[in-house]
């Protein structure tokens, strides 16, 4: 394994939580002092995002846990050979299945009118907004990753459509799906969506009034 498969291995593992506390710490600080490093978390992070916003809650049934649990019993801790037992193995065993999921959580139970459209990144590279789209309905959903919610402002949502003065879509207040009706105007491929930090119940101009902090042009359509 190359030293670059090995860098993108890390960063994958590191996205998809496999680390343990100890790694974790070290790697959050190497987040911020390491460019290539930063770009290849990002990188996995737009990877994964999809699932955040285009997927539905599913409670798997008591067969299928009574199923898992009854094979987990079965199947004895013996057949697994030495040379299977090695970290370099497992993380490409959890990768796989990380991937494997993503496709059958795309494929299966996304909502098919849900269409992820941007991610408005800030200064932190491992902080950012997915941003989907609903064409039937003209609706907008907006979901949080890495991003803590400010306790004595708000977030405000802009649409920017070339030359034109930004347009309040409404205030950012959860995490996850953030639902914003979207204004008569068609999005294209040179609709900038943008976030500003503003006061409790949003500006009070025509326009921002605090500062843009997350920014993203639409893209996918």
């Amino acid at each position: 394994m190359s030293v670059e498969d090995k860098e993108t291995l890390i960063a994958a593992e590191y996205v998809l939580g496999l680390t343990d506390n100890q790694t974790r710490q070290q790697l959050d600080k190497r987040l911020n002092e390491d460019e290539h490093f930063a770009a290849e978390v990002l990188h996995w992070q737009k990877a994964f995002s999809g699932i955040d916003v285009t997927t539905r809650d599913v409670t798997p049934s008591p067969a299928l846990w009574q199923h898992i649990e009854h094979d987990l019993i079965q199947r004895p801790i013996s057949v697994i050979s030495p040379s299977r037992q090695r970290p370099l193995f497992w993380l490409g065993w959890a990768l796989a299945a990380a991937m494997t999921g993503v496709v059958i959580f795309t494929h299966v139970y996304n909502t098919p009118e849900l269409q992820p459209i941007a991610v408005l990144n800030g200064t932190q590279p491992n902080a950012q907004f997915v941003v989907s789209l609903d064409k039937a309905a003209s609706v907008i959903q907006v979901s949080a990753l890495n991003v803590t919610l400010p306790q004595d402002k708000n977030l405000q949502l802009w649409l920017i459509k070339g030359i034109a003065a930004p347009r309040s879509l409404g205030l950012i207040v959860h995490h996850d799906r953030n639902s914003f009706k979207l204004p008569g105007e068609t999005l294209d491929n040179q609709t900038v969506l943008a976030i500003s930090l503003e006061p409790v119940g949003g500006s009070k101009l025509a326009g921002p009034s605090g500062p843009v902090i997350f920014q993203g042009k639409v893209s996918q359509l």
